[in-house]
């Protein structure tokens, strides 16, 4: 059984809360100078994992899927459709 609309919407909306609590760790740690100079790859890695989910959300919620994926910013999500009819 594929998911219907509602439930789509339910997991982009838990996607988005993801990435705003991940979005919100790197906040606080980048608050910590010795935590961002020590550890400033991991840090942008925190956001570009907010970025991921929130694209994947704005998928899940196209109405117009190739659209959507036409204004994916994030390579790494496009590229999960190369190939493959949309």
């Amino acid at each position: 059984m594929l998911p219907d609309r509602a439930q789509l919407q339910a997991i982009a909306a838990e996607l988005a809360a993801l990435a705003h609590d991940i979005e919100a760790v790197g906040v606080d740690l980048c608050a910590d100078p010795v935590v961002t100079s020590a550890h400033s790859v991991l840090l942008q890695s925190i956001d570009l994992i907010g970025q991921r989910q929130r694209a994947l959300a704005k998928l899940l919620l196209a109405e117009k899927f190739d659209s959507a994926l036409d204004d994916c910013k994030l390579d790494r999500i496009a590229g999960l459709f190369d190939g493959q009819p949309t």
